[in-house]
C-alpha cells in the first residue's frame, strides 16, 4: 500500500529486499506485513517485532531507500528531527503546527489491542499533513509523507509499552527547539540512538 509512487526510475531497489510491492529482510527472512511507498521513493515496512510487554503486537519500522545496494535499515529519529529544524527555519509556525499535531496525536492514540487491528493498519495522519503542509519544501530535505508516516507509527510503537515516554519527549523537545527554549545540540543527542 503506498502513498504517492515516486517518478524517480533512474535508480532500482535491492530486488533482494524489494519485490512483489513488499519489503523484505534477510536476516532472520521475513516480509513486512505493511509495506508503503512514499514520494521520495523510500519504502517503509513494518515487521514484527518482540518487545515490551506485549511482544505478539509489537512491531520494527525498516526503511529501504533506491539503489541496488541498499538494505533496509531503522529509520533514525535523527533523520527527522534535523528535517524538521531545518524546516523550521524557512517554515517556523508551519513545523511548530504540525509538532502540535503530533503531540495531540500522540496523547491520544491508543496501542493495538489484537495483532489483526495492527496488521490491518491504515495510517491515518499522512494524508492530513500531505494535504495541509506538503509544500514544506526545503532543498534535499525529506517529503512530509515520510515525516509524517514515521512519526505516527512511532507514536504507536511507543504506546505498545506502559511507561514508555522517549519518543514523546523528542517531540516536546523538538517543539522547545522551535520555542527558543533548547539547544539544538540537546535536541540532537535526545534523537540520537545512543543516547537512549
Amino acid at each position: 500500500m503506498g502513498f504517492v509512487m515516486s517518478d524517480n526510475l533512474d535508480e532500482v531497489y535491492n530486488e533482494k529486499y524489494f519485490h512483489d510491492d513488499s519489503l523484505y529482510q534477510l536476516k532472520p527472512a521475513k516480509k513486512a506485513f505493511k509495506t508503503f511507498v512514499l514520494s521520495n521513493g523510500i519504502v517503509v515496512g513494518m515487521f514484527q517485532g518482540n518487545r515490551g510487554s506485549h511482544p505478539d503486537l509489537d512491531f520494527v519500522v525498516k526503511i529501504l531507500r533506491k539503489g541496488k545496494n541498499e538494505r533496509p535499515e531503522p529509520p533514525i529519529h535523527t533523520y527527522w528531527v534535523v528535517d524538521l529544524m531545518i524546516k523550521s527555519h524557512h517554515y517556523p509556525q508551519e513545523v511548530k503546527a504540525i509538532l502540535d499535531y503530533y503531540i495531540r496525536f500522540y496523547d491520544n492514540c491508543s496501542p493495538f489491542a489484537t495483532v489483526q487491528e495492527r496488521d490491518s493498519y491504515i495510517p491515518r495522519t499522512p494524508l492530513h499533513i500531505m494535504n495541509t503542509y506538503g509544500n514544506l519544501n526545503v532543498f534535499r530535505t525529506l517529503p512530509m509523507d515520510y515525516i509524517a508516516l514515521v512519526i505516527e507509527l512511532f507514536s504507536l510503537c511507543e504506546k505498545q509499552n506502559e511507561n514508555a515516554y522517549m519518543f514523546r519527549d523528542i517531540l516536546h523537545l523538538l517543539k522547545d527547539y522551535i520555542d527558543g527554549n533548547a539547544d539544538y545540540m540537546k535536541v540532537i543527542k535526545a534523537s540520537m540512538p545512543l543516547s537512549r
